[in-house]
């Protein structure tokens, strides 16, 4: 999921009239990044905090507050180069990254299929949520 500003985070499930987002801030999100400047690989670990961390950095002394972060590729769920953030702190050498999208204010996302969907789970077995409601609505029908 992008905004217009940047990557907000990917979806989980989608429904017929609803879709699950797991965002970047979340404790359960890790995507693979790269620091734009000095090309350090990384991994943003959201934390349940507004600033994700930078964490599994190769060389973190490289990072500096302002560099641009960007999605790696790596894992095959995002492409590389969509914008994230820039690193907006260094805490005990671990940086945190003040993404580009206002997370607290989204307004409109945009689900992007990048063909990349050997990295995603596949569905669980059984009948799909919408011929539940067919047979549920049948059902009803019949009864009146």
């Amino acid at each position: 999921m992008i905004s217009g500003e940047g990557l907000v985070g990917r979806l989980t499930e989608v429904g017929v009239r609803a879709a699950r987002v797991l965002l970047i801030t979340d404790l359960n999100s890790r995507v693979p990044v790269i620091v734009e400047s000095s090309h350090t690989a990384a991994v943003l670990a959201g934390d349940n905090s507004e600033r994700p961390r930078l964490v599994y950095l190769g060389n973190a002394k490289d990072i500096k507050i302002g560099d641009r972060v960007v999605t790696s590729g790596e894992g095959g769920i995002f492409p590389p180069g969509l914008p994230v953030g820039v690193v907006a702190a260094l805490d005990s050498g671990l940086p945190r990254v003040e993404p580009y999208a206002e997370l607290s204010e989204l307004g409109y996302v945009m689900a992007v299929d990048y063909g990349l969907a050997g990295g995603l789970p596949q569905p669980v077995p059984g009948a799909a949520p919408a011929a539940r409601h067919r047979k549920a609505a049948t059902a009803n029908e019949a009864a009146r």
